[in-house]
């Protein structure tokens, strides 16, 4: 049986609320194939709650309230909501799958710049050494030093 060994971690963010002493932003970072899926679902979860469209605008009956978007979410300048979020994973076909419209809804919640895959996919097969040593090759081979 596989396990996923940390696939989502919540870090709270630097910046302290003077009034409450508390971190006030969390940001998630999302690894690997189980990372990135159950973020996903969280993530959902968290839009449901909040009153997030899966495009990131606010609905219309979630706009009175006392609750904190701001703790996992940014508000862009064109008044959609972000997820704090970083994605990685070295084989692309999850994040794709996350990024994809035709497949999920939620396609433009993340920010594409918080979206990190390795550049040439393939993935490590659950082996770490694998990963290392593959990235180093290409490195080496596709340098232009």
């Amino acid at each position: 049986t596989r396990r996923c060994l940390v696939p989502l971690l919540a870090v709270p963010f630097c910046g302290i609320n003077a009034e409450y002493g508390m971190p006030r932003e969390i940001i998630t970072v999302q690894v690997g194939q189980c990372g990135n899926q159950i973020g996903m679902e969280f993530w959902k979860q968290l839009c449901a709650e909040h009153g997030i469209s899966s495009e990131g605008v606010l609905e219309d009956w979630a706009t009175d309230g006392t609750d904190r978007k701001d703790v996992f979410f940014y508000q862009a300048d064109d008044e959609h909501y972000i997820p704090r979020a970083v994605l990685l994973d070295l084989e692309p076909r999850v994040i794709n799958s996350i990024t994809n419209p035709k497949e999920s809804d939620y396609s433009n919640l993340f920010n594409p710049e918080n979206i990190y895959m390795s550049k040439h996919g393939g993935g490590a097969g659950n082996i770490w050494l694998v990963a290392i040593l593959r990235e180093k090759a290409y490195t080496r081979r596709y340098s232009t030093s």
